[in-house]
């Protein structure tokens, strides 16, 4: 199948790229120079079975100082234009999968994560328009929300005490890996028939217990 996968350079975007190239798919991942996502998305070939929108922005700020609109033009305006782009394609084929990435700040809530959160809820609620509009052609849409992931983000934002303490409050007592959520997306996608318009946490069980 041919596979469209944003933010596919680094972190769970590349684990997602590598575990659909392993297994025999063919991935088209652009870099920022060939798709811009502040700019109009233009895709020169948008005739993509699998869209995965990982790419993403969290910028952390406070309410009274959100002045932008970058947060909200990565997370969600480029998502939609990708699909809209895409849709056409699967449409006539009728066989579509698309998975949205989401977060756990989609239902919990920190200071500093406003914007980011209402970004990931709107990119949550669009999935489920999509599988409104439509499932009936086979196109099905989720949200795939990871929660505390060992990248080297999570690892540039926390000291090694930080980590300690947060890995103490996941149930599980770890990181997730990018390989577990690549190879969620996978099974979301290619052995998916029946599950649209969900929103599946990835959290180790972060947010089943109280904080």
């Amino acid at each position: 199948m041919n596979v469209l996968v944003t933010g596919g350079s680094r972190g769970i975007g590349k684990e997602i790229v590598n575990y659909f190239e392993m297994n025999g798919h063919v991935v088209y991942a652009p870099n920022k120079s060939q798709l811009n996502l502040l700019h109009p998305i233009h895709l020169h070939n948008p005739n993509f079975d699998i869209v995965i929108n990982n790419a993403g922005i969290n910028l952390l700020k406070s309410i009274s100082d959100i002045n932008d609109n970058d947060i909200w033009k990565v997370n969600y305006e480029a998502a939609l234009s990708v699909i809209q782009q895409c849709l056409p394609y699967m449409i006539e084929k009728q066989y579509g999968r698309i998975i949205n990435i989401g977060s756990i700040w989609i239902g919990l809530s920190k200071p500093m994560r406003a914007a980011y959160s209402a970004s990931k809820s709107a990119l949550n609620s669009l999935t489920k328009s999509l599988t409104a509009e439509y499932a009936n052609l086979n196109i099905l849409s989720n949200t795939i929300s990871p929660g505390f992931i060992d990248t080297d983000l999570t690892h540039q934002n926390n000291t090694k005490d930080e980590l300690e303490l947060l890995k103490s409050k996941i149930p599980l007592r770890r990181l997730g890996t990018t390989y577990e959520v690549a190879k969620l997306v996978y099974q979301m996608t290619v052995d998916n028939t029946f599950i649209s318009g969900q929103n599946i946490i990835i959290d180790g069980g972060y947010t089943c217990t109280a904080h």
